[in-house]
């Protein structure tokens, strides 16, 4: 049985591996009174953000760099508008801007000949539930595109307009046609990942396109085989535990108490999901959490069960049933005694009449 329990352990432990890296490729949303944003610097050098009553974005950001990871941004309420001051070339600009709690944004900064301009745009963070990606693009050009790629068109506006979000087939797209003015293009964006979320940068003059594919979502990396180990694990350990444990409580129980410890066995199983339903309920940790600490318990449990079954003396169940008869049994066979005395009391009777 403690194998069976390290077995389980071990399963809890594959799971908490697997759950911490499928974590990595996903954007938790923001709780109540944040919202979350990260910045897209489209101008022609560094640029620095400051937020009053907050440090995010102390570092300069680069021109044309990926953005950095959503940072958290505190509102105090359902909204806030915001004057975000920004440096750029020694020269001060600010923006004012609202944002509402629990959402997801990019700021979009882009110069112009009268300083740094400032577009809001609400982001997509969720995985799509057919394994597709989503894609945005950014229009840096005077005039506007249309892109058609997988059956699904996008119109992007000149002077950084931004198209809306879609969800694309999971595939490389080597190819994609393009139409700005009246002439055509072919661009490349590579392999659209599924469950990720891509944005594109669309530069370059009248005569071509070229387009700079940044990841405001990361692409699911963990295959779904990885589970096959924790329920491999899993049913060993179940297993080891329970075949092991049914019989235990059978055969070292006394004849006229074997379904009480059956009956017993059960009942620690519905205590056993109780203690699941409090701690995936009311605990409040996050999944991988609870894998873990599912781990630790079993581990301890493991330890104090094998300390006990040291000190443990067995009982031959031949001796344990001549100690505890099961009386309901002695009583069966005391009344079959007397029904084939009767029986036989009977056919006498009935001989004896028959010679008379």
């Amino acid at each position: 049985m403690a194998v069976g329990m390290i077995f389980a352990a071990l399963a809890f432990g594959a799971a908490t591996l697997v759950e911490v890296n499928v974590m990595k490729t996903v954007v938790e949303p923001a709780p109540r009174g944040q919202c979350l944003l990260q910045v897209y610097n489209l101008a022609d050098s560094d640029v620095k953000l400051s937020i009053p009553g907050s440090n995010l974005f102390s570092q300069p950001i680069k021109s044309y760099e990926d953005p950095q990871a959503y940072q958290h941004l505190e509102l105090g309420g359902h909204n806030k508008t915001i004057t975000v001051g920004i440096n750029h070339n020694g020269h001060f600009h600010e923006c004012r801007e609202t944002f509402t709690e629990q959402k997801a944004y990019s700021l979009v900064l882009h110069s112009k000949t009268s300083g740094i301009v400032c577009q809001l745009a609400t982001d997509n963070i969720l995985k799509s539930e057919k394994m597709e990606a989503y894609l945005r693009f950014i229009n840096t050009r005077s005039e506007a595109v249309n892109v058609t790629m997988a059956g699904v068109d996008f119109y992007i506006p000149a002077d950084y307009g931004i198209s809306p979000n879609k969800s694309v087939e999971r595939k490389e797209y080597t190819s994609v046609r393009c139409t700005s003015g009246s002439q055509d293009f072919s661009i490349n964006l590579g392999l659209l990942d599924s469950g990720a979320s891509y944005t594109v940068i669309l530069k370059g003059g009248s005569g071509d396109i070229i387009p700079q594919k940044m990841e405001d979502v990361k692409a699911n990396n963990v295959h779904i085989a990885w589970q096959i180990p924790q329920y491999a694990l899993m049913t060993a350990g179940e297993v080891m535990f329970s075949i092991p444990g049914i019989e235990f409580s059978y055969s070292q129980a006394p004849a006229n108490m074997k379904s009480l410890l059956q009956a017993g066995w059960l009942l620690t199983v519905a205590f056993g999901n109780v203690i699941v339903l409090i701690v995936a309920e009311g605990a409040g940790l996050d999944q991988w959490m609870e894998f873990l600490l599912f781990a630790g318990l079993l581990v301890a449990v493991c330890i104090i069960f094998s300390i006990m079954a040291y000190f443990y003396t067995y009982v031959d169940p031949g001796e344990l049933d001549k100690l505890f008869p099961d009386k309901t049994v002695n009583e069966d066979e005391d009344d079959l005694k007397k029904d084939q005395t009767d029986d036989t009391m009977y056919l006498n009777s009935i001989e004896k009449s028959t010679n008379m």
